[in-house]
């Protein structure tokens, strides 16, 4: 029975659609009004019947084609031809049954208009999109000539315009960068222990700062000052229970002008020295000293500055346009850093070449590199420092330094099995800020 009822619902809404079609000149009579939305809420109620708030449904859009002129929706048809009108059994509560109940009552009351009143078809539904989609390109036409009224109907005057403030920003160039991060390994032997061994501490201060300027167009500034400090335990001198095993004192700066992309005409300092002395096992001599050996370089050259996702690399050629000087504060140690005839002072000319990579490895490894290569053909010097740092999270982290060195001119520091190579190896534990 309730089936039924549903159906003689549809045909009473159905006539009364069709009176509404048929009379539009009468489409203000308060009487045909009134049925017609007695005849919607009996169907909102057929289909909220479990709901007791029909105010929504009573203004869903859902219902614009019943109240627009008649269009032949192909919906409608194929519904009426294939799938029929059947309604399902299950609850009307649920969202998207009600839904396919709405679309299965709107389509069976236009379908019984194309039936019986096919002459108040105006148009399919293809024409519908068409006439749409005109509309919308008329528009997108029109707003091309549209014209902007340039007349003001008022005008600010002077006096307006002298009290307001105006504030000028010079945009920053400057950009710092700093590191700073304490090192140490340690080992721990008890003296009974079945292999033997040595109790051994280690403790490194590292911090490196950056002062860049780079104006976008002509102009880069770029300074870096890095220095390391670090000593060890020894358990064989027995006048000191510390020593010293890395001491360096460096600033670099590169004035660069920028002739095309990525590449400088640039001017290259460097001034390096280490801060503390460094002795010898049960002596009081020492092996070297701060400006015991200071070493100074100005070079002009090229420069080509680049990046990419994860890496940036920066190399710096002076061909024959490098001039380095050295000075040693001692006189015993002057024959150890290779001063010819005994003095302190040196200097000379020659070609130098300086490469800088830096790359991310994985997200929390990075390698970063300085190579540098000088000689003046009676001469050569070579340094690569390699740092692998690990970072375990925000403030830890591990540290591994490879360091090579090659002086042919230091006679004191030869080696029988290195020769004139010396190599630096060290893997430390620590913590570390940064910022930028």
């Amino acid at each position: 029975m309730k089936k039924y009822g549903i159906f003689f619902r549809i045909l009473g809404v159905s006539a009364l659609f069709l009176i509404v079609s048929l009379s539009t000149a009468n489409a203000q009579n308060s009487a045909v009004v009134e049925q017609f939305n007695m005849q919607l809420d009996s169907l909102v109620a057929e289909l909220y019947e479990t709901n007791d708030d029909d105010s929504e449904e009573r203004t869903n859009p859902a219902y614009y084609r019943m109240f627009t002129p008649t269009v032949l929706y192909r919906s409608a048809v194929a519904r009426g031809v294939k799938q029929g009108f059947d309604l399902p059994e299950e609850a009307t509560d649920n969202e998207i049954a009600m839904n396919h109940n709405r679309e299965v009552l709107i389509d069976q009351i236009l379908v019984d208009v194309y039936k019986n009143n096919p002459e108040h078809v105006t148009k399919t539904e293809a024409q519908l999109r068409g006439e749409t989609t005109d509309v919308v390109n008329n528009a997108l036409k029109n707003t091309s000539e549209i014209k902007v009224n340039t007349n003001l109907p008022f005008r600010v005057s002077d006096s307006s315009l002298s009290s307001l403030e105006t504030e000028y920003r010079k945009p920053n160039y400057w950009r710092t960068y700093g590191d700073v991060s304490l090192n140490f390994t340690q080992n721990y032997v008890s003296g009974n222990w079945h292999a033997g061994g040595e109790n051994n501490f280690t403790l490194l201060a590292w911090t490196k700062f950056q002062l860049n300027y780079d104006d976008k167009k002509r102009i880069t500034f770029r300074n870096t000052f890095e220095a390391r400090l670090g000593f060890t335990t020894v358990s064989d001198d027995a006048m000191r229970s510390l020593r010293t095993n890395d001491d360096m004192l460096r600033l670099e700066s590169n004035l660069g002008y920028k002739i095309v992309k990525n590449l400088d005409v640039s001017c290259n300092f460097k001034m390096q020295t280490q801060s503390m002395p460094s002795y010898q096992a049960n002596t009081q001599d020492f092996v070297s000293n701060f400006m015991a050996p200071f070493d100074v370089s100005f070079s002009l050259g090229l420069n080509y500055v680049t990046s990419g996702k994860n890496w940036n690399m920066n190399l710096f050629v002076a061909p024959l346009s490098s001039y380095n000087y050295r000075f040693v504060r001692y006189q015993h140690l002057v024959d150890r850093f290779g001063m010819p005839d005994g003095r302190k002072h040196r200097h000379d000319y020659g070609t130098q070449i300086v490469f800088k990579p830096s790359v991310t490895l994985m997200t929390n490894m990075t390698w970063s590199s300085r190579l540098e290569f000088y000689t003046n053909y009676s001469r050569t010097f070579f340094e690569w420092e390699n740092h692998f740092k690990f970072k375990i999270n925000r403030y830890f982290d591990t540290n591994l330094l490879l360091h090579t060195r090659f002086d042919d001119n230091a006679r004191g520091l030869y080696d029988p099995n290195l020769g004139f190579w010396q190599l630096k190896e060290y893997f430390t534990l620590g913590v570390s800020y940064s910022w930028q």
